[in-house]
């Protein structure tokens, strides 16, 4: 009998790509912050700053869509997001 580590679904790496370039994930989920700190390594505490995230080829579900601050989407290898980081003015 398959161990629980042998469970589909578990400690799954999930390739994805950010920003053009393939990153990989090893959770079934990933949040808004998590994408805008794979694009840029860190998310700006300046409250002009605004990040765009768009993804594509996602979950069954909800295939595509625009996430903002809180939200998180189900992975799926190969997923494609683009983050874009503009200031105000």
């Amino acid at each position: 009998m398959a161990g629980k580590e042998d469970a589909p679904g578990q400690n799954k790496e999930y390739n994805i790509i950010v920003n053009a370039r393939d990153k990989v994930w090893n959770e079934k989920n990933i949040s808004y912050d998590d994408v805008v700190i794979l694009a840029f390594g860190s998310i700006s505490n300046d409250p002009n700053v605004i990040y765009t995230v768009v993804y594509k080829k996602g979950d069954n579900n909800k295939p595509e869509g625009t996430m903002v601050k809180g939200d998180s989407v189900k992975v799926k290898d190969g997923m494609r997001f683009n983050v874009t980081q503009t200031n105000r003015s």
